[in-house]
């Protein structure tokens, strides 16, 4: 008898199967027919949830970028000032050395390829777009506050958040020092962007 199971059951299994593949052999070497045998599944069955090897790899990075949009919507929606908001809402975005799994560092390699440049870009622009609301929620409060000094909360807010986003894309090959930096300088933009009345970072 056929096992048949719920639509999002499936992809989440096809996914999983995808990504032990990506460990394993590598992406450039992982075919749709490894997914297929992999996943114990049919050819149709894997078409009728994805296009292609490309479609799982989006939908991966999708499903590990989940915990921290969710997070940010907390922080976003919380009843801290906007000064506290705006200080948890850069440490939600930092990566701690001791939470990155041996998924996440495939899935880095894998997005960081020429050739899918393209992936991380369609994403970036998908959750810079989502992520820019919630900042320019917080600027508004921070107006409202008294605290910030914006004249077009949500265009500033794109600028910010398309920034940080994509800037983060680059420098995920440089050094920690390098990449330290480059905190320093947002937060300190972020200051004087937002007109602040008060120190936001304490640095």
């Amino acid at each position: 008898m056929r096992d048949v199971k719920e639509p999002e059951v499936r992809r989440a299994e096809i996914m999983e199967a995808t990504l032990r593949l990506f460990i394993k052999k590598g992406y450039l070497k992982t075919t749709t027919q490894n997914i297929i045998e992999e996943a114990k599944i049919s050819r149709g069955l894997l078409y009728y949830h994805f296009k292609d090897k490309e479609d799982i790899l989006y939908c991966l990075v999708e499903r590990y970028s989940e915990p921290l949009l969710r997070r940010l919507s907390e922080i976003t929606y919380g009843e801290n000032s906007a000064i506290e908001k705006i200080r948890s809402f850069v440490e939600a975005t930092l990566i701690s050395p001791d939470t990155i799994t041996a998924e996440m560092v495939t899935l880095q390699k894998t997005v960081d390829l020429e050739q899918n440049r393209y992936v991380m870009d369609r994403f970036a622009h998908k959750v810079s777009s989502k992520i820019s609301i919630y900042f320019t929620d917080i600027i508004e409060q921070g107006i409202a506050e008294g605290v910030f000094h914006v004249s077009y909360p949500s265009q500033t807010a794109s600028f910010l958040i398309n920034g940080y986003v994509f800037v983060s894309i680059t420098v995920n090959a440089l050094s920690d020092n390098e990449k330290e930096n480059y905190i320093v300088a947002y937060k300190k933009l972020l200051e004087s962007t937002l007109g602040a009345e008060i120190s936001i970072f304490n640095t």
